[in-house]
């Protein structure tokens, strides 16, 4: 635990009783005291110096929904991101499994579309065979679908005759046959499942390894959504052995085909503490994922998507284990986390949190959230969302990253309606910004930009701007609103009694123009007044 330390410098605090203060006093891992230097001083002991920080010190910066665990494990996998042609996707694939002879098989992260590629398509079944030299091939598609070749079918024993499990699909040719694409988690899950288990130490090492990219963008508190038991269990493992320098949310992964009782029995039978409330980690609510996604053209639309045979999406998990989840979780007192992309998906999910609520109570004070909600919800359904007291995890690079494919698909004014960060807000909605990485746009600056610019990569112009978010409004989202999604109310802001998280920033995101902040850099990252980065 941190002893007395007394910071000056120019200190933004996303507190409205004193928005920017010249010091703050930490002692014992908390803010004590703030203001003037003297202020500051005073709640410390005598003669403790006085620290000058460069730049402008905002709190620590927060991210509502990103898949940290997974950013480890993947520096252990064959990363596909970036790809410019099937052609070098499968040259990667081959240089990796030559660099691993003796791995049984061979594990990716595709992050990768179709539109992004120079044939603008993805490798076929037999590329992959050919690439993977005969063993099984797995690549992992954002969590949702994936990648497999014939040896992976093979072992997941998936023929013609197998049927699609609720919730996937197993996509087929014209005779029939798996093409190697599975379409979200229930159908991958198929072949994953086969995959060589990782131990707690694996995990651990991914932790120690990816935690240091986060402090180096400033980022301090962060919410961990659809963990498995094991995963859990490795953060809480990293916890005790003092590893863990995150602090994290973690949200159990739930399953609509199970039942919500029999599910969290499950992960208490694994010994997961799902009661834990500690400052560094704590258990929030499930997580399920309701359709598809923009980027793999699976969300749930109420019109058909474009150029389809009246495709209106994937329905992951059923409108019944929906309202299970939702009446389970108001019932006992936890929240429920849904993805929901399409506007469709967002109806349906407040359709279920409505029936909870008024079947048990008010859910706002549990953390209901809808993730996502990108695709053109409905003034009705932002209005439900505020009346519910639902919260809603955002992620503006996302905009940035999918808007190409989806501006071929429906046009830029469509997607200029997409993403609206300003009527959620407006409408006193609150909302978390974060980044569903990690990923190139890890950055929480990068997104401080973003949501103002609202910029689509490949294309010049903006789209939507009367959707953008202003300055105070988007650092806002990376702090107290984010910390409103993670359940961490002492995070987010500066002030007496909070944690003392601080990123030091070469820029001032609420008086530089929005470019800066694209380009800023973290000099220094605090965690619970420990130097945990500096540059």
């Amino acid at each position: 635990m941190s002893g007395p330390q007394l910071l000056t410098g120019e200190i933004v605090t996303m507190d409205p009783r004193r928005p920017r203060v010249e010091a703050l006093a930490l002692d014992g891992g908390r803010v004590v005291g703030w203001g003037s230097r003297a202020e500051a001083a005073a709640a410390l002991p005598a003669g403790t110096p006085a620290q000058a920080l460069p730049g402008t010190v905002v709190p620590g910066l927060i991210d509502s929904h990103v898949h940290m665990l997974w950013g480890g494990r993947d520096r252990d996998r064959v990363e596909l991101a970036g790809s410019a042609s099937v052609a070098e996707l499968l040259e990667r694939i081959r240089r990796f499994a030559a660099e691993r002879p003796d791995d049984p098989w061979i594990v990716g992260s595709a992050g990768v579309d179709a539109e992004r590629l120079a044939e603008r398509r993805f490798p076929t079944r037999a590329e992959l065979d050919e690439a993977a030299g005969g063993r099984p091939l797995f690549l992992d598609r954002r969590a949702h679908d994936a990648l497999v070749n014939s040896a992976a079918l093979a072992a997941a024993g998936i023929g013609r005759d197998t049927p699609d499990p609720p919730g996937g699909v197993i996509e087929r040719d014209g005779d029939g046959e798996a093409t190697g694409l599975l379409v979200e988690r229930p159908a991958a899950e198929l072949v994953e499942r086969m995959l060589p288990e990782a131990t707690v130490a694996d995990r651990m090492r991914w932790l120690r390894a990816i935690q240091p990219t986060f402090h180096a963008v400033g980022i301090t508190s962060i919410c961990d959504p659809a963990l498995l038991p094991e995963e859990m269990l490795a953060y809480e493992a990293s916890l005790a052995a003092g590893e863990l320098k995150v602090r994290t949310t973690m949200m159990p992964l739930g399953d609509g085909e199970v039942d919500p009782a029999e599910r969290i029995a499950a992960f208490q039978a694994a010994g997961v503490d799902l009661d834990r409330e500690q400052p560094l980690l704590r258990v929030g609510p499930l997580k399920l994922f309701g359709d598809g996604g923009g980027s793999l053209a699976t969300a749930l639309l109420h019109e058909p998507w474009p150029g389809t045979d009246g495709y209106h999406g994937n329905l992951t998990t059923s409108r019944e284990g929906l309202h299970a989840y939702a009446q389970w979780c108001a019932a006992n007192g936890r929240g429920l986390g849904v993805h929901c992309v399409g506007d469709a998906a967002i109806d349906m999910v407040l359709d279920a949190f409505a029936a909870a609520d008024a079947a048990h109570g008010p859910i706002a004070p549990l953390g209901f959230t809808l993730i996502h909600a990108y695709l053109w919800p409905s003034a009705a359904a932002i209005r439900r969302t505020r009346e519910l007291g639902v919260l809603v995890a955002t992620q503006a690079p996302l905009q940035w990253s999918f808007g190409r494919g989806l501006i071929e698909r429906f046009g830029a004014e469509a997607i200029g309606r997409a993403h609206p960060f300003r009527s959620w807000l407006e409408a006193g909605v609150t909302v978390g910004g974060g980044s569903d990485g990690p990923g190139e746009k890890l950055a929480p600056l990068f997104s401080l930009w973003q949501l103002q610019a609202r910029t689509v990569d490949g294309f010049d112009e903006p789209v939507g701007l009367d959707e953008a978010a202003s300055a105070e409004q988007a650092l806002a989202l990376y702090t107290t609103g984010a910390a409103a999604i993670t359940g961490m109310p002492r995070t987010g802001r500066l002030a007496p009694g909070c944690e003392a998280d601080l990123a030091v920033l070469d820029v001032d995101p609420l008086r530089a123009p929005p470019a800066a902040c694209r380009d800023g850099r973290v000099l220094k990252t605090i965690v619970g007044g420990e130097v945990v980065h500096e540059d």
